[in-house]
Parts: C-alpha cells; structure tokens; sequence
C-alpha cells in the first residue's frame, strides 16, 4: 500500500541471485503482484519512502487455508449428538474452494456441511459439525479428523454417560486440607447458597470434599471458581475415604465455571486436589455440584457445544 499517484518498482531478493523486479507500484495505490520464486526480503525502490505504507508478503509455500478447533478434547454423551464449530480461514490472496472432510472410529458418527465451501479472501468460515457417539459405544476417547483444503485437524472425543438426577453434593459432608478463616469454610461450596465460598490457604496441594450419603456411579462433576482458582487439579474419587484413584485431569484450568466429566462406579467421596495455583493466592470455590450416571441415556441431543468432527461432504462414521 502507497499513497494515490506513488511510483516505484517491486522486488524480491532471491537467495544466490540477488534482487529481482516483480513489477511497478500501481498509481492507485494499492499494488498485487505475484513473484512467482522463492525470496527471502522484498523491498520498494525509486519511491519516496514515506509514501509506502504497507508490504505485505503473502507465502505460497505455507498452507493456503487454516482450520481451526475450539479445542483438541471434547466430551460427548453416549447416545447423543454434540454440536460443535470448527472455522476455516483462507491464508491466499484469494478465495479459497474446498470440500470439508471427516474420519471417525467404529461407534462415532461425524456430520458436516456437503458439497463445496467457499472461503472468501482474508476471511473465516465457520462450519457446524455434529458428533454423535452411538448407544452401546465404551466409555473411552476416540480420535476424529476434519479437514479442509489440504489441511487436517485431530478431535479427541471422550465419549462418556449422561447423567442426571439431584446435585448429590448438595447433601453431603463437606470438608476441606484447611480453610483460609472461619468466614470461607469448606461447607460453603455445597450449601446451595451462592453468595457464600470455600476459600483455601496459599498452597498448590489444598483440597476440597464431599462425602456422599451413599455410594454412586458418579458421571459429571460442576466446579464454580471465585478468582482464586487454579491451573492444574485432579478430581479424585474413592469408596472408603483411604482409597483414591484419579478419575480426571485437568492441565489448562481457566476458572471460573468448569465441567469435568468422568465414569466411575462406587464413588461415595468426592475431592478436588489442587495442583498448581493459577494467581498468587489459593482456591476458593463459590459451588460444587456432583451428579450421577443416568439409569438411561435422555434425549437425542447432548446439552454441551463447541468441538469438532469427521466424513466427506455429508457424514462419517466408523466401521
């Protein structure tokens, strides 16, 4: 970009040739040129300088499109459909024309948009994409692909049970390693009241319980953070209060209100076991929130969005 009325010649240098012309500025002032060989530094010459505003270098030997995922993990219910998004981004100074592409494992079925797409220069398109997990599918993560215009992303989709039925904490025994004062105990995370919080010291390893009126197979565990929350956590789950197993990780904790998901039989006590503390201070939780497997899997559709999918213009599934 120039200043209307600038003249002056593009060129590249090309390694073990040296500079190159690719052509004139246009009087306009906007100039698209194609160089059409490898350069490593372009450069205006005969023009004023202050009248070249921009040089924008556009690669053709990176990929001419970008797609991107909400995240690489996604949950989805077995015997339901997650809806998701995925975006496509021309990276050419051009429209970029593609068909979107997917591959799934036996048990998962992947819908996305048929035919072809069309992604306008410098622009995003965004594409919904429905995971479904088949009924009678293991409770395990499975790998799916999307791609695009030569472009290809992995999913991981953890299929896991619905659940449904009461908040069992909110008639369990809180307790917690310590709490920061009396005014923040460990029974303000599960009293129902959402103006009171659990508010831990300042240590990594601090954590919060519940211990359950009776033994469940716990599916979903609903974590509301105040601030003070950390960036690594496990919830721990065990029969007896002296056995633990860790029935879900958490590395990129972001606060405020988080979903885990898990599918664990004979759970009566519930831990969320800090790791690493996300600000300078410790954990302090406004609410916890535990629910059990559903008996059947509800409706059609699961209540989550956002992720990603698989098949060629239409559907994929596995088989």
């Amino acid at each position: 970009m120039a200043d209307p009325g600038t003249g002056g010649t593009v060129e590249v240098r090309v390694p073990g040739e040296g500079w190159r012309r690719v052509g004139p500025l246009d009087r306009s002032g906007a100039t698209e040129l194609r160089a059409d060989r490898r350069a490593d530094a372009l450069r205006v010459t005969g023009a004023d300088a202050r009248r070249v505003r921009h040089l924008v270098p556009w690669y053709a030997d990176a990929d001419a499109v970008s797609l991107k995922l909400p995240g690489e993990r996604a949950d989805a219910d077995i015997g339901r459909t997650r809806r998701l998004t995925a975006t496509l981004g021309s990276l050419r100074p051009a429209d970029v024309r593609g068909r979107v592409t997917a591959d799934a494992p036996e048990g998962v079925r992947v819908r996305v948009p048929e035919g072809t797409l069309r992604v306008p220069r410098g622009g995003s398109v965004e594409v919904p994409v429905e995971v479904t997990v088949e009924p009678g599918t293991p409770s395990r993560a499975y790998e799916v692909r999307l791609g695009f215009g030569g472009v290809s992303r992995t999913l991981t989709v953890r299929a896991v049970p619905p659940t449904g039925g009461p908040d069992l904490a909110r008639t369990g025994r809180a307790r917690s390693s310590a709490d920061e004062t009396p005014d923040f105990p460990a029974s303000a995370a599960n009293d129902g009241d959402p103006k009171t919080r659990w508010s831990s010291p300042v240590k990594d390893d601090a954590w919060w319980q519940v211990d359950l009126e009776r033994p469940v197979r716990l599916g979903r565990v609903e974590l509301h953070w105040q601030d003070a929350h950390p960036s690594a956590y496990r919830i721990q789950v065990s029969p007896d209060g002296r056995r633990w197993r860790t029935a879900a990780t958490v590395r990129d904790g972001r606060g405020g209100r988080e979903t885990v998901r898990m599918d664990e039989r004979d759970v009566r006590h519930v831990r969320v076991q800090g790791d690493k503390r996300a600000t300078p201070y410790g954990y302090s939780l406004w609410s916890v929130e535990t629910y059990a497997v559903a008996e059947q899997g509800g409706g059609p559709e699961s209540g989550a969005s956002d992720g990603a999918g698989t098949g060629t213009g239409g559907e994929g599934r596995g088989g």
